[in-house]
């Protein structure tokens, strides 16, 4: 040995085997077992809650039972695992398009992963219920959200389309309670008008998954305000044209419907109709007028009232030796006329012929307002009351009396 070790040749020879021998071993030549750092690394990395989706004839099939996720066990290089791997670049599904109405155990299937990664899912089989659907057609209820204003009421609700279609599972066909459309009136005072989607409801109150056509509906609830019925009371302005009377003035519509506040309307007791402007007319006619919309009135019903006015020549009559009536004496005190003597007067009237033809004194009344007035003697104005449509020639203004207050012995 020592001879071959002394050839320089030989040493050569020997550091050449060992320095080949160590570049295989650096360089991923065989290597002993007792040398792992040197193999290749793999890791496992793993995805959970990875979103399950179904191919399937949406048309025909419901899926009553499926897992909604499943978890994504990934095998590979570092360097492989760490590369961005986006949600939206892959899939995990379960493909129903050949299966039927039943329970199945369907494989599931994935694409779009890196395809330099070992890829399998968690579970590799997943239990699917399969249902064929059911269409039926239910009417829409409509559901009312918060309070209407204080005093107004809601009318019927009025929706479009009335009825929908509902689809579900067969099995689920049967616990359907009804169709909703919520509509908020919170606060209203006036026609509500909403556009509203639709949900399905159990017998008991809950929420159902279904498919509704269509979805929405156009919904109108009139909200009605508070109202009162009254009579109509007309005004006049002017006097007809010489020679012409009005004989009469007949409301066909005598009372309206008035809608409006509460604490508005029931103060009513009668409604202000138009103004009638008599100067106008000479002949018969018949009116639609449009009533007057008072402060915070919301409407009337109607909102026109129809006239039927008769116009007649005039005519005159005097009605002689009408008494004279006194009001607000006071107590204990006694009135007595100076004049006209003895509390009588006469006046000279016009109006149609037929009204001055049943004119009598009856119909005439007259009186002093002596209220508050002392003991004494007093200058009062006459004040009258005459039928409709009589006038009097006489100003009124100029109508006076004299009358003697005394205390009652």
């Amino acid at each position: 040995m020592d001879r071959l070790l002394g050839n320089n040749n030989v040493v050569k020879i020997v550091a050449l085997l060992l320095a080949i021998s160590l570049w295989f071993v650096v360089n991923g030549g065989e290597t002993s077992p007792s040398s792992p750092q040197y193999k290749r690394a793999v890791e496992t990395y793993r995805i959970s809650e990875v979103s399950l989706t179904a191919k399937v004839d949406k048309n025909r099939f419901a899926i009553v039972k499926m897992p909604k996720t499943v978890t994504v066990e990934l095998k590979g290089a570092p360097a492989s695992l760490n590369q961005n791997i986006d949600p939206n670049d892959y899939e995990v599904y379960v493909d129903l398009s050949s299966y039927k109405k039943g329970t199945w155990m369907v494989p599931v299937n994935f694409s779009g992963f890196p395809s330099d990664l070992t890829v399998r899912t968690l579970p590799e089989k997943v239990e699917v219920v399969l249902e064929e659907k059911q269409m039926v057609e239910k009417e829409v209820t409509a559901q009312f959200i918060g309070n209407i204003a204080g005093g107004y009421s809601l009318g019927e609700a009025i929706m479009k389309p009335k009825k929908v279609h509902v689809t579900l599972p067969e099995s689920k066909i049967k616990n359907i309670g009804q169709v909703q459309a919520s509509i908020n009136v919170e606060a209203a005072k006036d026609l509500v008008e909403q556009t509203v989607p639709l949900r399905v409801l159990d017998k008991n109150g809950n929420v159902m998954e279904a498919e509704i056509n269509p979805a929405v509906v156009e919904i109108r609830v009139p909200v009605t305000s508070p109202y009162k019925m009254l009579p109509v009371k007309l005004s006049y302005i002017n006097q007809p044209p010489p020679g012409y009377s009005i004989e009469s003035i007949r409301l066909v519509t005598d009372k309206i419907t008035v809608y409006g506040p509460v604490e508005v309307i029931d103060k009513m007791n009668f409604y202000p109709g138009p103004q009638i402007d008599l100067s106008t007319f000479t002949e018969d006619r018949y009116l639609q007028l449009k009533v007057p919309l008072l402060p915070n009135v919301v409407k009337t019903e109607p909102d026109f009232i129809e006239l039927e006015i008769k116009v007649s020549k005039a005519a005159e009559k005097t009605i002689e030796s009408i008494p004279i009536s006194v009001t607000g004496l006071g107590t204990g005190l006694r009135a007595t006329f100076l004049r006209p003597a003895d509390g009588l007067i006469d006046l000279t009237l016009a109006g149609s012929s037929d009204n001055m033809n049943e004119l009598s004194r009856e119909d005439i009344d007259l009186f002093v307002d002596v209220s508050n007035l002392p003991p004494g003697e007093h200058e009062v104005p006459v004040h009258m009351n005459l039928p409709s449509f009589v006038t009097a020639k006489e100003e009124a203004d100029a109508l006076r009396a004299q009358v003697n207050i005394q205390r009652e012995e």
